[in-house]
């Protein structure tokens, strides 16, 4: 039996029964809106995920509307010239060889591609993200548009983007683990635990993943909270960490595989029937 004067006691020095909050992970499925069926299907995973649009995919209006009804956050994922496979880039690309009025250009025709976006990331980028004039023109026009966050999806451990967007006062994280760059069942699910890992020593985690069935099949199948964290909406988490770790994210770990551009490579499916497109 416990006596008052012990519960006076512990209530003085701050013991408490509620559990501790657990560890807040953040998770962006990149690369929507090639195909309906395969957008929608990742809209659906019951996880507060947010959802970043390929501007003037044939389905990113549709499927970012859906994701909003759905109450998930919308990305625009910008394409950014890369060192390697361009041709992957897709409309509305951010080159090395534009000026700033054409960046700038660029940007709002995008951001306007897809509607109820909250942020931006980037898609691929991994020349245009080391350049520091470039990322300055951009970081100004997504501050000067106002109500947007900024995510360095991090393609390459060089990148001035993050420390742009925290020179133009803007809310901004970067990414920690690439999910699925391997598509095997037994990598997604290492990274998963990786991801989990750095939660559980940082506090929170970001995580990027892509639209791929078998990606899909094990988000459907992970329970966050047996493995001790909590999944966050984006926008909740970049207001909780903008700007964590100061003007430029940690080094990258090498990952062993040569997929770092954060692409869909091998999926370019037909344009599919789309009941969202009139809304």
């Amino acid at each position: 039996m416990f006596s008052v004067a012990a519960v006076v006691i512990a209530s003085c020095i701050g013991f408490s029964n509620d559990p501790p909050n657990p560890p807040e992970v953040a998770l962006i499925i990149d690369d929507i809106g090639n195909s309906y069926e395969t957008g929608r299907a990742a809209v659906e995973i019951p996880h507060a995920f947010a959802y970043a649009m390929l501007p003037f995919s044939p389905h990113a209006k549709g499927l970012a509307r859906m994701a909003n009804s759905l109450d998930k956050d919308v990305l625009v994922h910008l394409p950014m010239e890369a060192d390697h496979d361009n041709h992957l880039l897709g409309p509305g690309a951010l080159l090395v060889g534009m000026s700033q009025n054409e960046i700038e250009k660029s940007f709002r025709e995008s951001i306007a591609a897809v509607p109820h976006a909250v942020g931006v990331n980037n898609h691929m980028g991994s020349r245009l993200t080391r350049e520091p004039e470039h990322m300055r023109w951009l970081m100004h026009a997504i501050r000067q548009r106002g109500g947007l966050f900024f995510v360095d999806s991090r393609t390459t451990g060089s990148s001035v983007a993050l420390k742009w967007a925290v020179r133009e006062q803007i809310a901004a994280s970067f990414r920690d683990v690439f999910l699925d760059n391997v598509q095997t069942r037994e990598h997604i699910e290492k990274q998963l635990n990786n991801l989990v890992a750095k939660a559980k020593q940082n506090g929170h985690a970001l995580g990027i993943a892509h639209p791929h069935p078998l990606s899909l099949a094990v988000f459907r199948n992970w329970d966050p909270a047996a493995a001790g964290v909590r999944i966050v909406k984006l926008s909740e988490y970049i207001k909780k960490y903008q700007g964590f770790g100061g003007s430029s994210a940690p080094p990258l770990q090498s990952s062993g595989f040569s997929a770092a551009e954060c692409g869909n490579h091998g999926d370019h499916p037909k344009p599919t029937q789309d009941p969202y497109t009139k809304w």
